[in-house]
């Protein structure tokens, strides 16, 4: 039997310029500076329970994020409903922040914007028929609860 995951623990980021990294996260998408040392910024959303960790390497990260390369395509972050969605549209055009309009797929509702180094970031709600095919419930996992 494979041993499972109960969900997920963190995201580490490698960035070149920390704090703006840093103001982003707190300032765009609410996160609360945990705990910041030399070498590293920790990060953490309580509502979603997700620690996001930052890490300029000693200054030797160079270039920016591109989802073309072999690793990461994109972070997509969970929200409870299309009205939550809109909610962060409007924050984002308040905010003066480069976003996607709000897209509708067969899977749910989204919308796409960056962070510092051009790492891509999706806000994401699950429409319940997906929800249903992927077999989840309103109580199976936190996840499950982001579809209206």
């Amino acid at each position: 039997m494979t041993p499972g995951v109960v969900g997920l623990s963190h995201i580490s980021l490698s960035v070149r310029d920390r704090e703006a990294a840093k103001r982003f996260w707190v300032e765009v998408l609410g996160f609360e500076v945990f705990n910041e040392e030399p070498t590293y910024c920790f990060l953490f959303d309580r509502a979603a329970g997700l620690a996001v960790i930052m890490s300029n390497h000693d200054q030797t990260v160079s270039g920016t994020f591109d989802e073309h390369n072999v690793g990461l395509d994109h972070l997509a972050f969970a929200v409870s409903s299309v009205e939550t969605l809109l909610s962060w549209q409007q924050r984002l055009a308040a905010l003066d922040v480069p976003h996607s309009p709000i897209v509708e797929t067969d899977a749910g509702h989204h919308l796409n914007l960056r962070a510092p180094d051009n790492v891509a970031i999706e806000l994401y709600v699950m429409k319940p028929e997906f929800a249903a095919l992927l077999g989840l419930t309103d109580d199976a996992i936190p996840v499950a609860a982001t579809h209206s």
